[in-house]
């Protein structure tokens, strides 16, 4: 599951859980991807728990919590 949201700069960002190291669901991540400039690279945030606590917390997070999330984000390599 994703939800989509507008950042400060008014990019259009999709935020949606992936799996840990290797696939596993400990440490997932939270990918964003910029779908208003692909040249951006994606971003991410490492959570604890698994891919499901990941899932929720993109589900449950309001804009203003995504937007916050994103600041504190970190390239993808």
């Amino acid at each position: 599951m994703s939800q989509t949201f507008t950042d400060e700069n008014l990019l259009t960002w999709e935020a949606f859980a992936s799996g840990g190291r290797f696939g596993l669901s400990i440490r997932p991540k939270v990918i964003f991807h910029c779908v208003s400039d692909r040249a951006m690279r994606a971003r991410f945030v490492e959570l604890q728990g698994d891919e499901a606590d990941a899932e929720d917390m993109i589900h449950d997070s309001s804009v203003d919590q995504l937007r916050e999330m994103l600041a504190q984000s970190k390239e993808l390599d």
